[in-house]
């Protein structure tokens, strides 16, 4: 599979601004009361400082005027005590929103958990377990940097603006328009040459990944470069683009050269227009000098929060491909539940199949073709085939890892599909050849944290399966650690952990895939004793390649490329001399393993 197409697959939900905050809101409004918190220390923050400048103004115009030491003093008090406020908004305008923003991503995290967890198994076949991990981790992380540094900068400096022009206003609205009159030419200006800017940097990313790859195919196949004499056509080649790159370098060193120079001549434009205006105000008597002093001030606090929004702008969109990449993960399809489903209290392991025919997807033939069987609560049945034959396929169907057409599959009469995933699920227990083992105790591996199953039966269980003696004889206890994926355990150990997994949740059908394969000798015996013990009293069906466990069951069922080609107990399987024979006659397990070499993998 190429790296495009597995571009493609994974980020297909495109991601605006608007589309992003529509995606957030519902985790966002889990903390309405920190944000709105968040929202009134900026909006305190800003009135407190619009305040200052109102103070200059006032002192100007009535103290000096009026030479009043007091009206000094006031001001110098209330400046005082406007700064400690501005403090406190600053102060919490930026730990609240940073709080909010941390309990957002919380419940963003959640909620990405929680669906992963529910998408089908098709998913988790064609998606690598990496790339899982890092929309759950990184992307998530990211996506919390751009709403941190961005968003919330750029909420507050929008505010900050506002809140400039409103004071502006105030002063002399007449001296606001005409020292604003520009302002949407510079602001439109900005705003192309940063969306150019983004388009230069996608184009520049693009020419290096051409020159490292470029030199990392002709560094990798640096003898054949030699051997044929390719010296001056790479270099040539890789001349042609270094240019290219450099060239589109420029065109970037070019385009952020010319955004300072078009903020420094907005800023000389309204500071200009406002001291040339307001002179001629002031003149008439229409302004005071401190009310002009007071919008000289603000004006130059424009500038600044326009420039943050501009280089966060930037940021933004660099920064979309992580929100696109989680929202494309959260699109996916989970696992779909029919109607009027039905929840079992308990089972008794009867199974019917009819006329089923299965394909993965529409465009791949059939795995299973016109299987019909009948499978009687508390039978034993063995599955047998070359790998591709179908078995794996068949037990998948059971758990509803994938959907059987309707009505093919029943469980006590009832169709599968109408039948609740969690609940077939609950009632269907798994011992794998290679059983999946946790990091933590011998005991948290067998209940799984289920508080239904209690210590008792966590006990009883391994005493069962023989396990708690071997936990005895080798000095350790149920509280045992257990290291990662159980690498401090032998093999036999973790298949006795599973065994012992299956009789505390005492499931209804028990299905042993391999279970028995890859025991060493001194746990295989341990092992026959055990699955005796788990298969007693319950349906179960088996999936193995050693022939002693196949002869212990009541039937056994050969697939032959989808289809049932045999049916029967071991010794009238033997009589009748056809494929089994052959597999038995030659040793089960190393013919099947020479077919499965030979043939295709079994879905």
């Amino acid at each position: 599979m190429s790296d495009n197409f597995m571009h493609e697959d994974l980020v297909k939900t495109k991601i605006t601004y608007p589309g992003l905050f529509r995606r957030l809101w519902p985790y966002a409004r889990k903390e309405k009361g920190l944000l709105f918190a968040a929202i009134f220390a900026v909006a305190g923050g800003a009135i407190v400082a619009r305040l200052v400048p109102f103070l200059i103004g006032y002192a100007i115009d009535h103290g000096v005027k009026q030479k009043d030491y007091q009206i000094f003093t006031n001001v110098a008090i209330a400046y005082l005590i406007l700064e400690i406020m501005r403090s406190i908004f600053s102060f919490a305008n930026a730990y609240l929103f940073q709080l909010f923003g941390n309990r957002m991503l919380f419940h963003l995290r959640e909620a990405l958990m929680s669906h992963v967890q529910h998408l089908p198994m098709q998913f988790f076949n064609k998606t690598p377990t990496g790339r899982i991990v890092t929309r759950l981790t990184n992307d998530v992380a990211s996506l919390g940097e751009l709403f941190s540094e961005g968003v919330i900068s750029v909420f507050t400096n929008a505010v900050i603006i506002c809140s400039v022009v409103i004071a502006l206003a105030v002063i002399s609205w007449k001296l606001t328009l005409v020292s604003l009159i520009l302002a949407p030419i510079f602001i439109g200006a900005s705003f192309y040459l940063s969306n150019k800017i983004r388009e230069i940097l996608s184009e520049q990313k693009k020419k290096l990944s051409l020159i490292n790859a470029f030199l990392a195919e002709n560094l990798n196949g640096i003898k054949v470069v030699q051997l044929y004499n390719r010296l001056n056509r790479n270099r040539e080649k890789f001349g042609g683009l270094s240019v290219d790159y450099r060239d589109t370098n420029m065109r970037s060193i070019r385009a952020y050269a010319l955004m300072q120079p078009i903020m420094n001549l907005f800023n000389a434009t309204t500071i200009t227009s406002a001291l040339y205006f307001g002179g001629m105000l002031s003149a008439e008597n229409a302004i005071g000098i401190g009310a002009l002093i007071a919008f000289l001030m603000n004006i130059q606090d424009f500038i600044p929060p326009l420039r943050e929004i501009l280089e966060k702008y930037q940021q933004f969109q660099n920064s979309l491909t992580s929100a696109e990449r989680i929202f494309t993960l959260m699109d996916e399809q989970v696992e779909q539940e029919f109607q009027d489903l039905s929840k079992p209290e308990g089972l008794h392991g009867e199974i019917k199949i009819h006329n089923l025919n299965f394909r993965y997807e529409d465009n791949l033939p059939l795995v299973l073709k016109n299987i019909n069987l009948h499978i009687k609560a508390g039978e034993s049945v063995a599955l047998v085939g070359r790998t591709g034959s179908g078995k794996s396929t068949f037990i998948s169907l059971l758990q509803r890892f994938y959907d059987a057409p309707e009505k093919t599959v029943f469980v006590d009469g009832m169709a599968l599909e109408q039948i609740p995933r969690g609940e077939i699920r609950h009632h269907v227990g798994v011992v794998q050849q290679d059983n999946f083992i946790f990091r933590g105790t011998i005991a948290d591996n067998i209940g799984l944290g289920d508080p239904a199953v209690s210590a008792e039966q966590i006990e009883k269980a391994c005493a069962k399966t023989g396990y708690m003696e071997l936990l005895k004889r080798t000095g350790r206890n149920l509280q045992s650690p257990v290291a990662e994926r159980g690498s401090n355990l032998s093999v036999g150990e973790r298949q006795l952990i599973a065994f012992a997994r299956i009789l505390a949740f005492n499931p209804d059908i028990l299905i042993l895939d391999e279970a028995t394969a890859n025991i060493d000798s001194e746990s295989e015996h341990i092992i026959q004793e055990a699955t005796k013990e788990i298969t007693r009293g319950r349906t179960s069906i088996i999936i193995a390649h050693r022939l002693s466990t196949i002869e212990q069951c009541d039937r056994i069922i050969v697939l032959d490329h989808g289809e049932v080609l045999e049916m029967g107990s071991h010794s009238e399987l033997m009589k009748a001399q056809g494929l089994y024979y052959q597999f038995a006659s030659l040793g089960l397990k190393s013919t099947l393993m020479d077919a499965s070499a030979a043939g295709t993998a079994d879905p």
